[in-house]
């Protein structure tokens, strides 16, 4: 029996949980309302097309999808691979798959080809729920997938045979069998991390992890049924058909966020009078930009989230000059493996810890959610057995963040490919930390608390650049030098042996830079940085057309590949294909 499969068995006393069962309240109570609104396939007499289904809708077919897979032979703790374009199909099928009791494999394709082929191999799917094309690879790479047998295929299917979407509805639809009961510790996920600090990790979900996360969002930013949410995060949007909430996927590529067209997003926004939104930094930076150039606006937007990497204080901003007159604008913090953790409002940022930012702080990203626990400790790279082996750091003093909680998942994937051939457990070892019956996820995050207990973000922990002077982290160092007017983005970086690493930074000017231009630009940076101790030592420098970044939501800069061009070209400019 599987791992999952082990985790699936009834543990005596533990509550039912399953985020579904919140999907069925909500479709009693607002059956005609509509929980999805996704692009169709043109536009009619001049109007953008819309293909959409109600609360009942979803709830029906749901359960008979369910029911669908479990005549399939679907069990709990099957595994199954999830690859479906954000639409209806694709939240039916996840709330299907919660209420069929498999175990849900989630991952980006951004991720590229060979991340991605591997990453689904490590998690020996037993089947798969996917479009046509991605059946189709499955197909040609059997080898790397042998134990999938229980195979779905969205959309047209071809020669590898298996179920259609269409025949497993309708074998639901007439079947009677019984839906399991799962439990709060039972597996319902496993969620790859975007592998922009490292291989992506597959992160095991439970049942009770998606439904905190439900409870504490629809909680904390008091989200009530009957909105319209601008999905711009696929994940984040199936929260709200859980709350709810009309989830509108608007036209992009989802894998690309911040190639997004600001004009589809607009119109998607204007065509369903949206009231919140949630899209990472990247891409309230170009709407919001988009939106400051035309005069445009979301006068119905009233709750904005955004997620993924700090944002700046421009970005904010901006964006609530193009949204409703006195609507909020929330970050929340968090991981794959712990999310949310915590919260600040926009005004919050703009009213007083912005100012501290510019001067070298870091990021304040706000105060703990109530079901949270946390804790700053000594910075170290080596595993930590157990919570008694910690050093709990004082207000002020930059250390590790680590968390627990009912949303905070106690281990990764075991098996597959591994770091440095040691398996997942090696993750697990250095990511997590034994506390009787609990387990602490370290983020890999450093920071410090104030004396409000609010969390200020300095960076990953990996990030860290050790010189002879001392340790720099990357948030206050960068933060200080963004202040130029001309500078777009930047991202500190070392060279050399840690404790004898000589500082870099990488910067992004606004409008780029001619090669004759970059000397005298870099002048211009040593004077922004000879005003702070912090930076007053860093004096090379090297001009990047475009800084790399993540592939799940294009904001968290690559400073790894950075490093690496880094550690080659030193004050002289450099352009990336990225």
């Amino acid at each position: 029996m599987s791992e999952v499969s082990d985790q699936q068995s009834v543990v005596s006393g533990q509550p039912r949980v399953n985020v579904a069962e919140r999907l069925t309240a909500i479709a009693r109570r607002i059956p005609d309302a509509l929980a999805v609104a996704a692009p169709g396939r043109g536009d009619v007499a001049g109007q953008n097309s819309y293909r959409t289904c109600t609360f009942a809708e979803l709830d029906r077919d749901a359960t008979a999808l369910a029911r669908g897979l479990i005549e399939l032979g679907v069990q709990p703790g099957t595994r199954l691979v999830l690859m479906v374009r954000p639409g209806n199909e694709f939240v039916k099928l996840v709330f299907a798959l919660l209420r069929s009791g498999a175990t849900t494999v989630l991952i980006d394709p951004g991720m590229g080809k060979k991340h991605l082929i591997d990453c689904l191999a490590a998690v020996e799917p037993e089947g798969f729920v996917a479009i046509s094309a991605a059946q189709a690879v499955r197909t040609v790479l059997r080898h790397r997938f042998p134990q999938a047998k229980l195979n779905v295929t969205v959309g047209r299917r071809w020669f590898w045979g298996g179920t259609t979407y269409r025949q497993l509805l309708d074998i639901g639809a007439r079947s009677n069998a019984e839906l399991p009961k799962t439990h709060a510790s039972d597996a319902a996920a496993i969620i790859y991390t975007s592998g922009s600090t490292g291989p992506p990790k597959g992160v095991l979900y439970t049942h009770q992890m998606f439904e905190t996360q439900v409870a504490e969002i629809a909680g904390h930013y008091d989200i009530q049924p009957g909105g319209f949410d601008l999905a711009c995060f696929p994940l984040f949007g199936l929260f709200n058909s859980a709350m709810g909430v009309t989830t509108v996927f608007p036209d992009m590529d989802f894998s690309r966020p911040a190639s997004a067209d600001p004009r589809k997003l607009l119109s998607a926004a204007h065509d369903w009078q949206v009231t919140q939104a949630f899209a990472s930094p990247a891409v309230w930076d170009k709407l919001s930009k988009y939106c400051e150039a035309t005069g445009e606006m979301i006068p119905t937007l009233r709750k904005v989230f955004s997620c993924g990497a700090p944002v700046p204080a421009k970005v904010l901003r901006r964006t609530l000059n193009c949204v409703s007159a006195g609507a909020e604008m929330h970050t929340p913090y968090g991981a794959t493996e712990s999310l949310p953790i915590a919260s600040i409002e926009a005004t919050e940022v703009l009213d007083e810890t912005a100012e501290r930012t510019d001067e070298g702080a870091g990021v304040c990203v706000g105060r703990k959610f109530d079901t949270v626990d946390w804790r700053v400790i000594r910075i170290t790279d080596e595993p930590i057995a157990s919570i008694d082996a910690c050093e709990e750091l004082p207000i002020g003093e930059i250390g590790e963040l680590i968390v627990r909680g009912p949303q905070v998942s106690s281990k990764y994937l075991e098996g597959g490919r591994t770091k440095e051939e040691g398996g997942s457990s090696a993750y697990n070892a250095l990511a997590k930390i034994i506390d009787g019956e609990d387990v602490w996820h370290r983020m890999g995050d450093v920071g410090y608390f104030d004396d409000q207990q609010r969390f200020w973000y300095c960076g990953r922990k990996q990030h860290r650049v050790e010189t002879a002077r001392g340790t720099l982290f990357t948030i206050p160092v960068e933060a200080i030098f963004n202040t130029h007017s001309e500078l777009n983005r930047s991202a500190l970086v070392g060279v050399g042996s840690p404790g004898e690493q000589e500082p870099i930074l990488c910067y992004e000017h606004v409008d780029g830079l001619q090669n004759d231009q970059h000397a005298s630009f870099c002048e211009e940076l040593r004077k922004v940085g000879s005003r702070h101790n912090l930076t007053e030592k860093i004096d090379r420098f090297i001009s990047v057309e475009r800084l790399p970044v993540d592939v799940r939501h294009n904001s968290k800069i690559n400073r790894e590949q950075l490093a690496e061009l880094a550690s080659k070209t030193l004050d002289r400019p450099l352009t990336t294909d990225h």
